[in-house]
């Protein structure tokens, strides 16, 4: 398989040619298929438990648990035999369009994302609507309605205690973002809909990094399809963590423009968007791991100098100035004091609501496993250890051995205790790449297939029942 980089390869050479999504011949890898099916065997045997109500989403000892709301019925399985024909279906026009009409199958993936995931989600009984118009499942949009924009920014330190729980320990990023979506509608139906498309951008981003950083066409819409099929997302649309993915992805993509061609413009992009981070959602911003990684490979491979890199961070740390300033000349809002807010809210939480840090050390790993899907974990820890085994200096040994070290900080940092299905949905998305990797390693579509299919079954016997949320 094709392993090229714009990391690697002359900036002026086109990228070579891949087969498509279907090629006609040739052999999987052995590795391959079992790490495939063991996936599969693992998700079929997870929803079995599930539909027994014996597979565990949270911790009775770390004082959070997901509970069963519903007992197992075969209707359920409806969701999922759609989802899979749908996609298959769409995996035959792809190949039908050729890799020379890489854009129309990419607009068609686009087009179809919203409408699959509704599709896949369609045996929860909690409607889009009610979730984002309830205060107990989501408290950002009704804030949206008291305030207005400039009103909740200016004035956020005199109201956010008396905001619902969620908007009061959040930074003003995920309630402006229904202010930005409410100049369309103030429905909350049409609402949760928007909330599902924008949230589906990460898929986007996601197939434009790898087109960077891979180079590779097919790894790309493989990555582009199984970040929407991400068991996590599907559980908690339209709550904003299935936004949390987009700005630190449009970060890294804007960093690989960067690498590729050192431009000052996307260094100022790059410095922005994650003073938008910082604004939406933190805790993605410890993938500057991932920064760090790609902007070492490109160190060793000398398509960066460090003139080049100094530029990089002289320019990004003057843009985000900038934009800290501009808003705090503006609206009187200080960044860095609601973050050390809610920084020491979220400690304090853990302490008050008795979740200890050995258990969750523990119980972390088990819930990522859950919201990155089963099949999932398994081709990422073959992609690890593939990675080692040929060597950390490839492109997609540093996207996955940096995404598992942000996986590993997290947890042993101790600051996701409980409700943590929800907290690793950035993560998971982005470590949809070495899976669309190992699956695009096949000459076969099979492999990708059974994935998929193992994604959406998870799904089906899992989102139904349990409570991940309910107004």
């Amino acid at each position: 398989m094709h392993d090229g980089s714009l990391l690697t390869a002359e900036r002026t050479r086109p990228a070579a040619p891949v087969p498509g999504p279907v090629p006609a011949a040739g052999r999987t890898p052995r590795p391959v298929a079992i790490a495939v099916l063991a996936g599969a065997g693992l998700t079929v045997v997870a929803a079995v438990l599930a539909a027994l109500q014996l597979l565990p989403a949270g911790s009775r000892a770390g004082a959070w648990r997901y509970r069963y709301a519903h007992t197992f019925s075969w209707e359920m399985l409806l969701p999922f035999a759609g989802g899979v024909a749908a996609v298959l279906a769409l995996l035959w026009l792809t190949h039908r369009l050729g890799a020379r009409r890489e854009r129309l199958a990419l607009g068609m993936w686009l087009a179809a994302a919203v409408p699959l995931q509704l599709v896949v989600r369609a045996a929860d009984e909690a409607s889009l609507g009610a979730i984002v118009g309830s205060d107990r499942a989501n408290s950002f949009y009704t804030p949206s309605l008291r305030f207005t924009a400039y009103e909740y920014l200016s004035r956020f330190e005199e109201i956010v205690h008396a905001l619902p729980q969620h908007a009061r320990s959040n930074m003003p990023g995920k309630t402006l973002l229904y202010h930005l979506l409410g100049t369309l509608t103030t429905n909350p139906a049409a609402l949760g809909i928007l909330v599902v498309a924008v949230s589906s951008l990460c898929a986007l981003l996601v197939y434009l990094v790898v087109r960077e950083v891979l180079g590779d066409r097919r790894v790309a819409l493989y990555a582009l399809i199984l970040c929407l099929l991400v068991p996590g997302r599907l559980y908690f649309l339209p709550i904003l963590n299935a936004v949390s993915p987009v700005p630190i992805l449009l970060s890294l993509w804007l960093f690989t423009r960067y690498l590729r061609a050192a431009h000052w413009g996307w260094a100022v992009g790059l410095g922005a968007s994650l003073y938008l981070v910082f604004f939406f959602e933190p805790l993605p911003l410890v993938m500057g791991l991932t920064f760090a990684a790609l902007a070492a490979l490109a160190l060793y491979r000398r398509q960066l100098d460090w003139v080049g890199l100094l530029k990089l961070v002289s320019l990004t740390l003057a843009a985000f100035a900038g934009a800290y300033l501009g808003t705090k000349l503006v609206f009187g809002y200080d960044l860095f004091v609601n973050l050390a807010e809610v920084l020491a809210d979220a400690t304090d939480f853990n302490e008050r609501a008795h979740r200890p840090y050995d258990v969750w050390v523990v119980r972390n790993l088990g819930d990522f496993a859950l919201c990155a899907g089963f099949a999932a974990t398994v081709l990422i820890g073959y992609a690890a250890w593939d990675a080692v085994r040929r060597g950390a200096t490839r492109p997609i040994a540093a996207l996955t051995l940096s995404g598992l070290a942000v996986l590993a900080f997290l947890d042993l940092v101790g600051i996701n205790r409980g409700e943590t299905t929800r907290l690793w949905i950035f993560l998971a998305v982005f470590l949809m790449i070495p899976v669309a990797w190992v699956c695009a390693r096949s000459p076969r579509v099979w492999p990708f297939a059974v994935v998929t299919a193992a994604l959406m079954l998870q799904i089906a016997t899992t989102t139904p029942m349990i409570a991940f949320i309910r107004p």
